[in-house]
């Protein structure tokens, strides 16, 4: 039998080693890239550990996990917060058991009410019943490996008509990086508002763009010299992914968002890649919609949690969503966007979703 080890990776040292892994494992997403160490411990402050099985002197596996803890929301071990992806990824069953292992042994050190495990793919069968699958999200994914303008045809008249009336409206598209964080806060913060949402803190955008340099581009998209909306987009192995875009309400007569998708796609064609990942939307929402009308394939996402002990044990609700949270989000609608900004990012911190 190989020899199994566990250890916590630690540094630069470290890092290509385990960037390499992830880049060849099949299954590793962005969400798996060694830099979110950096990002969420320098924008956030949160203790992460970030464990790698080692057998016969390779690695065989791989697990970011991220310690979230308040008073108010608890105390968690998450891999990966604010993603959609995420948990182990090994290349035999013994070391996908033996980070299983290692992370309950982190939970109970830490006194965490729960582990919880975010997978793009279904994972392998987990050993204990207690592990609980809950949620109803979906990733939808986009084939674009034909190229913009056999994907141009394959769009229905609706959308190839909404994205020519955004044209038409004047509304333009700009393509670069950390250069322009600014002028995309500023509708962004304005959405989660209208969301019922804390936003983001801009030092966690600036990290994304210091770390992911050119594998993370932002595009604006304006009317006349007015900013009214954005996305991020990262590229990964062969895709492109948007895990976060916004545009002004009352913009969306123009259909800014349909001309600012199309030419993050067009963008995401030029630099080879043959997927675009929309990100996650909840089955039957307007942003879900939105998506399909694309011909994105929806893709159920897999979440896995240990020793969250709901009454309702009705697993359809993420951990953070309960009742309370709930009455937050409709008050925080109505509250000015100055302090929204202020006060939001202190609260993001600890919301892991």
């Amino acid at each position: 039998m190989r020899t199994t080890t566990i250890c916590e990776s630690e540094g630069e040292a470290v890092s290509g080693d385990w960037d390499t892994y992830v880049l060849a494992a099949s299954n590793a997403t962005m969400s798996h890239m060694y830099g979110w160490r950096e990002i969420i411990a320098n924008a956030y402050g949160h203790q992460t550990f970030y464990l790698t099985v080692r057998q016969g002197g390779e690695t065989a596996g791989i697990l970011p996990l991220v310690h979230i803890r308040s008073r108010l929301f608890g105390n968690s071990l998450v891999s990966m917060p604010f993603q959609d992806y995420g948990g182990i990824v090994a290349g035999t069953h013994e070391a996908f058991q033996s980070m299983i292992d290692q992370a309950l042994q982190l939970k109970n050190k830490h006194a965490a009410r729960f582990v919880e495990l975010r997978y793009r793919e279904k994972p392998p069968a987990f050993a204990s019943t207690a592990w609980t699958a809950y949620g109803d999200k979906s990733t939808l994914i986009l084939d674009i490996s034909s190229g913009e303008e056999n994907l141009w045809k394959s769009f229905s008249p609706k959308v190839r008509n909404q994205v020519r009336k955004a044209q038409k409206s004047g509304l333009t598209v700009q393509i670069g990086g950390a250069e322009l964080l600014d002028e995309f806060y500023r509708p962004f913060a304005v959405n989660m508002r209208d969301l019922g949402s804390p936003v983001h803190h801009p030092k966690f955008f600036s990290e994304i763009f210091k770390v992911f340099n050119n594998d993370v581009r932002l595009a604006l998209i304006s009317d006349g010299k007015k900013t009214v909306g954005g996305l991020i987009v990262f590229f990964h192995k062969d895709t492109a992914i948007v895990p976060w875009a916004s545009c002004y309400r009352n913009y969306f007569s123009k259909c800014p968002n349909n001309l600012l998708y199309w030419e993050a796609m067009q963008y995401a064609c030029t630099r080879g890649c043959t997927q675009f990942d929309f990100g996650r939307s909840s089955l039957n929402s307007g942003t879900y919609h939105f998506k399909l009308q694309w011909g994105a394939v929806p893709f159920p996402l897999h979440w896995r949690i240990y020793g969250d002990n709901r009454a309702d044990n009705s697993n359809t609700q993420l951990p953070t969503e309960n009742r309370a949270l709930l009455m937050a989000s409709a008050i925080w609608k109505h509250i000015p966007v100055g302090a929204a900004n202020i006060v939001g990012p202190r609260i993001r911190r600890f919301l892991s979703n």
